[in-house]
């Protein structure tokens, strides 16, 4: 049978998961925004500290050069310089003790060499003169010192690659007049570039210097820049001081930041790539989605342990049900679960009870309709042979046959004697052969010579049990519609009892005219005749006392004769 309706266990579930399916999926929608957005905030301030670190680490390095430079300054001869030589050892030291400076130089102010650390002039006085840094000096006076970019210091015998020059005025006197004279300070721009490498934005990040013009002063590609194989988006990040900027290079998002070196005016730019620097935040929305599928997981599992212990006593009342179903009423249902499924099942206990009594009641009733009925089947017959064995014996009183008559009325005593059998309904094979050999002695007395008989047991069948009165109307049929009256032929009738395995058969042979085979189907449906007792009768009580797998079984052939067996069960018992 098709069940209809859903499963109570299957909507729990799916209440249950639906429920906590939303509530996580709204906590995501909330909190995952909000999270990504805190910690890209927190990325790009993290990136930005470190920027204002290394900002701040040049700036350090740009003041001490400058308090280098103004030292060097104060140590300078006031008066007559080309003959003062206490300064050069003092120079010479400063210059020593300092890792990042490459020369110090004293110029006066028509570009005459007063002192040097890095050796003599490589250019004429006049040359010096037309330096830029030479000339700033002099027009700045002492208000700030000039920073070159950086480049090549050819003017020495000894060239130095990459340095920044700073050089500031410096007031001397010289034959009694008051003159302008340069300081310059050469600082290897290694040291430089050393600081903006220790500034790490990631993997792929990093860090240029940019000028007051806009021009690249140290790039980690620089090479590359120059030779036109690297490309570096200066434009977004022009005439910004400090600030951010983003753009998209190779396919990649970027932030950029802007810090300028007050000192020099100089533009320190950072670039980090987003990828990067949001790892974090990538990690944590692979970590919340992780807990999303694991919380999902999780609230699955609770809803399917919770649907479980909902509808289990639901589905053991469900499985006993079908028992009662099958015809089990012997069972009884535990009762556990929550308070409605525990009133439930004792409900359906106390209607399994209620079924079991009444149809105890029902048993009852229909073994005593059974016993009516037999009784009433019984009574039906008994008439019946008193009528036919009284008829006959009349037969016999009228044509003189006194004797026979004697011998049929001893018969009919013996007749009565097995009928009575002191109420008992089941009889011994052997007490059943007893009353149908006495029926036929008085059934040859009447038709004389119209049939013969024989009457076989096996040993073993003899002392088993039978309905009690089951085989005489199977004779009695054999005789008055077996015989065929137009015809002189003798019918012979045969009567045998064996057993096999689990069955007693019981059965009566003639040789007589038959029946058609539409009339077979229908015998053992057919009521009983004028002139007997119908073997329906006979099957009846067969089956009421035996069940539906006992009865009889006719067989039949027109002008050949009938068989008709009597099939019951070897441990037949009764009142015997």
């Amino acid at each position: 049978m098709k069940e209809r309706g859903k499963s109570l266990y299957l909507a729990i579930v799916v209440c249950f998961f639906s429920t906590i399916g939303l509530l996580l999926l709204s906590m995501a929608g909330l909190l995952l925004p909000q999270f990504s957005r805190l910690l890209e905030n927190n990325a790009v301030d993290r990136t930005r500290e470190t920027m204002m670190q290394g900002t701040n680490s040049l700036e350090i390095y740009v003041n001490n050069m400058l308090s280098t430079l103004h030292f060097a300054s104060t140590l300078l001869p006031g008066h007559e310089p080309a003959q003062e030589t206490e300064y050069h050892a003092q120079i010479d030291l400063l210059r020593r003790s300092n890792k990042g400076v490459s020369a110090i130089v004293f110029f006066g102010e028509d570009g005459r060499l007063f002192h040097s650390t890095r050796g003599q002039l490589s250019v004429p006085q006049s040359q010096v003169t037309d330096m830029e840094w030479f000339q700033k000096a002099r027009s700045w006076q002492e208000t700030v010192p000039y920073f070159s970019a950086p480049h090549v210091q050819h003017i020495f015998d000894s060239q130095v690659a990459w340095v920044i020059t700073l050089s500031r005025a410096v007031n001397y006197t010289e034959g009694g007049v008051e003159r302008t004279g340069v300081l310059l300070m050469d600082i290897d721009f290694s040291e430089v570039a050393s600081l903006l490498s220790d500034i790490v934005l990631g993997s792929s990040g990093y860090v240029y210097l940019l000028d007051t013009n806009d021009q690249i002063l140290h790039h980690p590609r620089m090479q590359l820049l120059y030779a036109g194989l690297a490309h570096e988006n200066v434009d977004a990040v022009a005439e910004q001081i400090v600030g951010t900027a983003r753009d998209v290079a190779d396919g990649r998002e970027r932030v950029l930041m802007i810090n300028t070196v007050y000192q020099t005016r100089w533009r320190l730019v950072g670039v980090a790539y987003f990828d990067e620097i949001l790892l974090l935040q990538r990690t944590f929305t692979r970590l919340f989605t992780l807990s999303l599928i694991c919380g999902a997981l999780l609230s699955l599992g609770v809803a399917a342990l919770t649907g479980y212990y909902v509808t289990r006593p639901i589905h053991l009342l469900q499985n006993k049900m079908r028992q009662v179903e099958s015809g089990d009423l012997n069972i009884s249902i535990a009762e556990q679960g929550f308070q409605e499924v525990r009133a439930l099942s004792a409900s359906f206990n106390l209607m399994l009870g209620s079924i079991r009594d009444l149809m105890d009641q029902v048993v009852l009733e229909q073994e005593a309709k059974r016993l009516y009925e037999l009784n009433a089947l019984q009574a039906q017959i008994n008439p019946h042979f008193l009528y036919n064995t009284l008829d006959s014996i009349i037969w016999m009183e009228e044509r003189g046959h006194s004797k026979d008559a004697i011998i049929a009325v001893s018969a009919l005593a013996k007749l009565f004697r097995i009928s009575i059998s002191q109420g008992r309904a089941i009889i011994t094979v052997q007490e059943e052969l007893e009353h149908v050999r006495n029926y036929l002695i008085i059934q040859k007395m009447r038709f004389k010579n119209k049939f013969t008989y024989e009457i076989h047991a096996s040993e073993g069948a003899l002392h088993l049990c039978t309905v009690k009165l089951i085989v005489q109307p199977l004779v009695e049929n054999a005789i008055h519609h077996a015989i065929d009256a137009y015809d002189d032929s003798v019918l012979h009738i045969v009567v045998r009892a064996s057993h096999r395995e689990e069955s007693l058969m019981i059965t009566v042979a003639d040789d007589g005219i038959g029946m058609p085979p539409e009339k077979v189907e229908s015998i053992l449906r057919a009521p009983a005749g004028k002139t007997g007792i119908g073997l329906r009768n006979v099957h009846e009580r067969i089956q009421l006392t035996c069940g539906r797998n006992y009865g009889l079984r006719v067989e039949s052939v027109e002008d050949e004769g009938t068989i008709v067996t009597v099939l019951l069960p070897v441990g037949l018992e009764g009142n015997r």
